[in-house]
Formats: structure tokens, sequence, C-alpha cells
């Protein structure tokens, strides 16, 4: 014996919202703007005398390499942890002293040179938030390349190995920063990083690394804060509509087997339409034959026999209701008033019917389980 069951699984909608204090909403873009103290490094690595590809003995001695620094970025956050970032950033500048001599030479001549940088970074960002803190701190790391543009220029005496009086060189560098991002509000966050460049390429001797301690300031594009538009709610109903004669035979109220199939084959439009709960109501309608009275009782009966059959078939009877309209709604009008017996019969076989109304709305899962015995 093979048993059909109609799961319907129910959602209900809320009607209410409540705002959430979220990090970060996913799928927008935010700008900011940097500002601090940079530094050059590593400048100083050639102290010890060296001879370049001309024989001449060469060294540096740093003079001034911090001053300010600062930038401007826009990021995209996808989701509340990740983000991406494009920057512009001014790495300052670095002063230096030159010596050089000749190998037969005693005297040393010395010559000041200088080098200044910049450059535009991508890098991708993680976040994770600090809430044994506060729930507004975030620690993050960056990390990603930066196409970096470095000019420096020799005055003096010297002149570097390859008697350039300066020049610009374009490359790519890696770069890593480490900070902490603090939300005043849904717009607005602060920022507080250090960003270590690593080997700023240039023609000259001197190729340093950079590092930028700022404090910076971002705001989120598209807030938060901003309400949603509100969810419309739609109903769909749907009718459908069951001859009697098919259901039952003339005057009663028990199925038929050809009536038995037809809700047979309805359950299975009634899988796709997903109804939510107190949504199907079985109508039972006759015709004008008989009094008023016995019409009622026979459609209400009617109704009730459909009900039964649809629950005995999986449909959670909570769900379902029957009432019976009797010959109150006729659907055939006027047009058999001049027919007797059976001809009047046949006529009004359309005001004998059962209607089942389905309104659906908010479903998330209607199944058919089928179970053999």
């Amino acid at each position: 014996m093979k048993k059909t069951t109609l799961a319907l699984a129910i959602a209900v909608a809320s009607l209410t919202a409540t705002a959430a204090n979220a990090a970060y909403q996913d799928n927008t873009f935010y700008i900011g703007a940097k500002l601090g103290w940079s530094e050059m490094y590593n400048l100083d690595a050639n102290k010890v005398r060296l001879y370049d590809e001309d024989g001449y003995r060469t060294g540096i001695k740093t003079s001034d390499r911090s001053n300010l620094g600062g930038g401007a970025f826009v990021g995209f956050q996808a989701n509340p942890y990740l983000a991406f970032e494009l920057g512009y950033d001014w790495l300052g500048s670095a002063k230096y002293k030159r010596t050089w001599s000749a190998n037969h030479a005693d005297h040393t001549k010395a010559g000041n040179s200088k080098i200044t940088a910049q450059g535009v970074s991508l890098t991708g960002k993680l976040s994770y938030p600090l809430s044994f803190i506060t729930d507004d701190l975030d620690i993050y790391g960056r990390g990603g390349a930066m196409v970096t543009i470095a000019k420096w220029r020799n005055n003096g005496d010297y002149k570097d190995a390859y008697r350039r009086e300066g020049g610009t060189k374009t490359d790519v560098s890696p770069v890593a920063a480490l900070g902490l991002d603090y939300r005043i509000n849904e717009d607005f966050t602060t920022r507080l990083e250090y960003q270590y460049v690593h080997h700023i390429h240039t023609d000259s001797k001197a190729s340093p690394d950079n590092g930028l301690v700022s404090l910076g300031i971002t705001y989120r594009l598209g807030s938060p804060d901003v309400a949603p538009p509100p969810v419309e709610v739609k109903t769909q109903e749907n009718r459908y509509v069951l001859n009697e004669d098919v259901l039952f035979a003339y005057a009663k109220a028990d199925l038929k087997q050809e009536g038995r199939i037809a809700l047979d084959n309805l359950l299975t439009t009634l899988v796709k339409i997903n109804p939510t709960q107190s949504a199907i109501v079985v109508i039972g309608h006759t015709d004008r034959i008989g009094s008023e009275s016995y019409n009622q009782k026979l459609s209400e009966q009617r109704a009730h026999s459909v009900m039964r059959y649809l629950v005995a078939k999986g449909v959670p009877a909570d769900l379902i209701s029957a009432r019976g309209m009797g010959k109150a709604q006729p659907v055939t009008g006027s047009k058999c008033n001049a027919l007797r017996g059976a001809d009047l019969k046949a006529c009004l076989a359309p005001d004998r019917r059962v209607e089942i109304e389905v309104k659906a709305r908010n479903i998330q899962e209607v199944r058919v389980n089928q179970t053999t015995h």
C-alpha cells in the first residue's frame, strides 16, 4: 500500500525588525585619509667603505631620514572581516652625505644626496574584533603590493658610479601594515597604523625601506543606519473548481473513485502552491433544485467529505477548513430558466461544484514524502 504524506512547513513573517549595530556592513565602500611620521631605513647600511664599479671607494652617512608622511585611500568592505584598499602614500624623503675617493688618492670628497618616495598600493585588509575590550575596537592587518616612485638627486662634488646627478625609478615593493580601528559611529572610524614598505628601488646606491606611523579617519558610504526599504508581503490566491458530478453521485456526499483520483491530482498541484497556515478553504455549492435547507446541508456534507480526504492524504487539519454555501452562489445565471427535467439538471451542472481556495504567503518548504507499506 502506498501512502502519500503532504508536509507543509510554514514560515511566519516578522512584521518588526531590530536594527543591528553590525561591525561593518557587507558590500559597501569607504574613503579615508591619514597623516603621520615617515622614516627611511637602511640608508646607512653602507657606512663601511666599499669599492664601486669604477674603483672608487664610497660610503653613506645619514643626516636626516625622518619627516612628514601621509596618504588617502578608498576601500571595499566585502564582509565584516575582509576589505580591499586602494591607496596613495607620500612616504617622505631622506637626506644623506656620500663620500668617495679614488684608490690611489689620499683625500676624500663628499656630496649631499636626497631621496623622495611615494606610491600607490593595493592591499587586502583582515580585521578581528577586540570585543573583550569594546565592541567598537578591531585589530587589523593589511598586506599587498605598492608601486613606488622614487626620485634621488646627488649634489656637490660627488656623482654616483654612473656619474648621474639624479633620476627617477618606478618599481613594485611589498607592503604590510598593522593597526587598530575604532568606530566613532556608523559613519566614521579612526585608525592608528604602522605601515612598512620593503626596499624602495632606485638606481642610486641607496634603496631604503620605509616605515610610516599614521593616524587616519575613514567615512563609510552607505551607512548601515539607513533604514532598508519595507518588505512587501504579497498573498497569492488560487482557486480550484471541481465539478460535484465528478466527485459525487447525484444527491450524495460520498466520494466516488473518480472523485478520489481528481483530488489526488489536486494534491500534486497543492505541493507547488505552498499554502500558508489556515489558507485552504473547501467550499461546497449546489444547484437550485430542492429546498434551501436541503441544499445547504448537502453542500456542507460534500465540503467536509473533500476536506477529510485531503487530511487523510497528509494535509494538516489545522491548515484546512470547510463550509457549505448551498444554492446561494450559482454561476449559471438565468440561462437555464426555460428548461425542465433532465435538461434543467444538465444545464445546472456548473452550479454543483466544490471550490478549493488556497492562499500562499512566505513559504519556506512544501514537500511530499512517499512511503510504501
